[in-house]
């Protein structure tokens, strides 16, 4: 999982709340399958920056992934 890529991403949907899901997701290792997206999109974009390629969220994925890592999110904050 590429922490800084994450924190971007969930920085994207909901600011207040990154140090909240980021310490969830490395404390509880059962969490991680409930962001399948969200991981997947981090991961992607932190290789591409590996290679010195540099993507944002928004300008890299459609709609509707975008739509699909809110909601990943906002269930998590929901419970």
């Amino acid at each position: 999982m590429r922490e800084k890529e994450l924190r971007k991403i969930i920085s994207f949907v909901c600011d207040d709340y990154v140090d909240t899901i980021l310490t969830s997701l490395e404390e509880e290792e059962d969490i991680v399958k409930d962001f399948p997206y969200t991981i997947a999109c981090s991961n992607f974009i932190g290789e591409l920056r590996d290679k010195n390629i540099i993507v944002d969220l928004v300008n890299t994925f459609e709609d509707t992934i975008i739509d699909r890592i809110v909601r990943e999110i906002s269930n998590f904050l929901a419970r």
